[in-house]
């Protein structure tokens, strides 16, 4: 099969145009035509970077279905509909299926919205890598003419070795080519190294070769919220527009198993690091064990703190305060009742309410 640099007309090569830039002095430059307003524009490189199990891809599908009705995307403006070609390698398609539609459920978004604006290749176990796999994909991209083209995830296009930089080149070059043929924006996934993301620089991110972030015009980070499990946090790079503000999203589910992302504005956007200290649980996590133990019974205390502090693993210092806690106000949870006297000093908990 052929190469993408075989597809190239001679005319690529042959006739490089000169640009006398006096030109440019007297004109006005073309409008860029903005996928996200402000972020990237078509004809871009963009990169989603992010950790295992911070949902990457459910993070690219959202994104898939905004574009394709013009809607905004967890606070990126999207100021028309797009057509979209997505080439996933990861799962099997009757996942995918399941994942498109259920968010699409989750967002109000019919397949009479989409119209034919998303179109997917399921390409895993297709063998569909390198150049010449690259080349078969843009085949495909320029009788769709896709907005934006979405690869998913980056490694299972690679043929060389990850950290190579003459490896990656091969593959960023063909993306050059499959942007500047297609006009389409080419947005991938990939994965951070191992270690903890929040401590690199968003210039550092993703495994493999540094030359990857020196390439992409759009780089879109993924890192675990520092306390909330279901939280990550969004930082960007940019190379043709003004930085933006970190913020953080979560991830929600609906009781029919719907799900999607929402911005979280009530949530700082803390990155957990190395040397991030795990949040406490609630006191109120350590009251059913304590209900428990007490049942409908009064019991002595020091045998129930002994029972309590084994069945849950507290400290001293957090088994007061959780006594504290749970024993304080109009209405306590556990009720405190006392024997003081000559040579007498008992005292016996109960449930409260």
């Amino acid at each position: 099969m052929k190469s993408t640099s075989d597809n190239v007309p001679n005319h690529f090569y042959n006739n490089l145009e000169i640009v006398n830039a006096a030109g440019w002095l007297d004109t006005d430059p073309p409008e860029p035509d903005p996928i996200f307003e402000d972020t990237f524009d078509k004809g871009d490189k963009i990169a989603i970077i992010g950790s295992s199990k911070v949902r990457k891809s459910f993070f690219l599908l959202m994104m898939i279905l905004c574009l394709a009705v013009g809607r905004s995307f967890l606070g990126w403006k999207i100021s028309k509909p797009r057509k979209v070609l997505l080439c996933q390698f990861e799962i099997k398609d009757n996942h995918l299926h399941r994942r498109v539609k259920r968010m699409a459920q989750a967002l109000g978004i019919t397949s009479e919205d989409i119209g034919g604006r998303i179109q997917i290749i399921n390409a895993r176990g297709l063998g569909i890598c390198g150049t010449d796999g690259l080349d078969r994909i843009m085949n495909e991209a320029l009788l769709i003419k896709p907005d934006v083209i979405a690869l998913d995830p980056l490694y299972k296009l690679t043929t060389g070795i990850e950290n190579a930089a003459e490896d990656v080149k091969i593959i960023l070059n063909a993306f050059d080519m499959m942007a500047e043929f297609t006009g389409a924006a080419i947005a991938y996934v990939h994965h951070d190294p191992k270690g903890s993301p929040g401590d690199r620089d968003i210039r550092d991110r993703g495994a493999g070769s540094n030359v990857l972030g020196r390439d992409y015009d759009a780089c879109i980070t993924l890192t675990a919220h520092a306390h909330e499990p279901d939280a990550v946090v969004i930082d960007t790079l940019l190379r043709n527009y003004p930085p933006q503000e970190l913020f953080t999203i979560s991830w929600a589910v609906e009781e029919n198993g719907n799900h999607y992302f929402v911005v979280r504005t009530d949530l700082m956007p803390e990155k957990k690091t190395s040397k991030t200290k795990s949040k406490p649980l609630d006191l109120s996590t350590y009251l059913p064990i304590a209900e428990s133990i007490l049942g409908d019974e009064e019991m002595e205390i020091a045998p129930f703190k002994e029972s309590l502090k084994m069945k849950t693993g507290l400290s001293d210092k957090r088994l007061r305060e959780f006594m504290k806690w749970a024993t304080s106000g109009d209405d306590p949870y556990i009720l405190t009742r006392e024997n003081r006297g000559r040579g007498v000093n008992k005292k016996w908990v109960r449930i409260g309410r």
